[in-house]
């Protein structure tokens, strides 16, 4: 089967995406999937598998899963215990290339971050180990995060009792050219997302018509570009509403939306609630 290429948003004043996650606000489904991102996962608890490329094995006691980009793979968390917690990080390339491959120091990590076109799987006691890093990403800023991160890579660079479930792999199931396309399409978004987006003009950019773009749109990612391109913008307007005290109106505008009442559809959609009440919810925690 041919997985879904994702696009992962890493916002624009961070080096990495964090995501936590519990049964109260669980991460949605991706299938199966591929992206170019590394990700490293730490599920807490309960029992669940782990389908990458063409290898299936099963944890019993969460788990701890690094992979590098490019691999398929389908979704690792579960739901079995109410206290389950997963955590989910994932940084480009250009992190080892342009950050971690500058200072000497971190020779081991970069040698950790290259094993894991291997896939590495880490030992139940490492995970548990390192349960309180993992779990402290929920309330920490950037800074921190990239802190915390870097702890993490360098406690693993150590470890020995881990295991390995892909000896090699190379992506095959799509043409390079196709890639290249998508990743164009994604950069196009992730450039133009706060003004109006032309369906004709980033058609013409990758030299198909608008009907055949949107064909290949919904060939390599199995959905619609305009619910693409919807989707990005509220998770950056949730970006925006976490790092300042911007206005709805304000956010809606930044993140390329003109319609308020098309905005709060959008936003109830993807996240569940409208904007006015996740602005509501946030402050009150923030005073909690």
């Amino acid at each position: 089967m041919k997985p879904m290429l994702e696009s992962i948003n890493v916002s624009h004043n961070t080096s990495l995406k964090v995501a936590t996650y519990n049964n109260s606000s669980y991460c949605e489904s991706a299938g199966w999937h591929v992206h170019p991102e590394y990700e490293l996962v730490y599920v807490k608890n309960g029992a669940g598998c782990l389908h990458i490329g063409s290898n299936k094995s099963h944890y019993t006691h969460g788990t701890l899963v690094f992979l590098a980009g490019n691999i398929p793979h389908a979704d690792f968390g579960n739901k079995d215990n109410e206290d389950n917690i997963e955590v989910v990080i994932q940084f480009r390339k250009e992190f080892l290339d342009e950050k971690i491959k500058v200072f000497p120091e971190f020779d081991s990590i970069k040698r950790l971050i290259e094993k894991s076109g291997h896939v590495l799987v880490f030992s139940q006691q490492c995970k548990d180990q390192l349960q309180s890093k993992f779990e402290a990403f929920a309330h920490q800023d950037n800074q921190g995060r990239l802190i915390n991160l870097l702890s993490i890579l360098s406690d693993l660079s150590k470890e020995k009792s881990y295991k390995t479930l892909l000896d090699t792999f190379s992506i095959n199931e799509f043409k390079s050219d196709e890639i290249k396309r998508l990743e164009h399409v994604f950069e196009y978004v992730n450039t133009n997302y706060h003004k109006e987006i032309s369906v004709l003009e980033i058609s013409a950019l990758l030299g198909f018509t608008p009907n055949s773009f949107s064909r290949f749109f919904r060939k390599m990612t199995q959905r619609r570009f305009l619910d693409f391109v919807n989707e990005y913008r509220i998770t950056k307007a949730v970006e925006l509403f976490n790092e300042d005290n911007s206005t709805i109106a304000e956010v809606m505008y930044q993140c390329g939306f003109t319609d308020p009442s098309y905005f709060s559809k959008q936003f109830r959609r993807y996240q569940g609630l409208s904007p006015s009440a996740y602005v509501k919810r946030r402050y009150s925690t923030s005073l909690a």
